[in-house]
């Protein structure tokens, strides 16, 4: 009974403390997963577009012969077929398309990212005012994205 008392003293007087760097860890949560899931298809897609112009550079290359010569035309076969099968390209595109993607996602939810790091790496009153803010800013997007108020009317209504 006194681990239970001693446990529910020590949180009287910083609920709002621990409230605080509760919703300062949910919101940069929330913010990191959305960047990580986007990342993920745009480095899907950045690699995927940069293996397609390889590959079509390739094709093209094999298609075409200037000359007669069957050695050459072997040469052009195996290079596109090498790049056909190759992955190491695919690997560092995917890397720098989850850069691309990952950055531009913290730059468009720069608002809510520094709230919530402001929530969890700042103290007292500063602590409290960032998590607020950034319930407030949570709360008005839930207006906007679930309810639709202030979203402009199409035109068939």
């Amino acid at each position: 009974m006194s681990v239970l008392r001693n446990i529910t003293r020590s949180l009287s007087g910083n609920i709002g403390k621990y409230a605080a760097k509760g919703v300062g860890l949910a919101t940069v949560a929330m913010v990191g997963y959305d960047a990580h899931k986007i990342a993920k298809f745009e480095g899907d897609t950045y690699a995927t577009e940069r293996d397609v112009s390889a590959a079509a550079h390739y094709l093209n290359n094999s298609l075409y012969n200037s000359g007669m010569s069957t050695i050459a035309q072997k040469v052009k076969d195996g290079a596109f077929a090498l790049e056909i099968d190759q992955t190491w390209r695919r690997f560092f595109n995917l890397g720098i398309g989850y850069v691309k993607g990952f950055s531009s996602m913290l730059t468009n939810h720069v608002v809510p990212f520094a709230l919530g790091l402001g929530a969890l790496l700042t103290k007292g009153l500063p602590s409290k005012i960032c998590a607020g803010a950034a319930l407030a800013y949570g709360f008005g997007k839930l207006v906007v994205n679930f309810f639709g108020i202030g979203v402009p009317r199409g035109p068939l209504e």
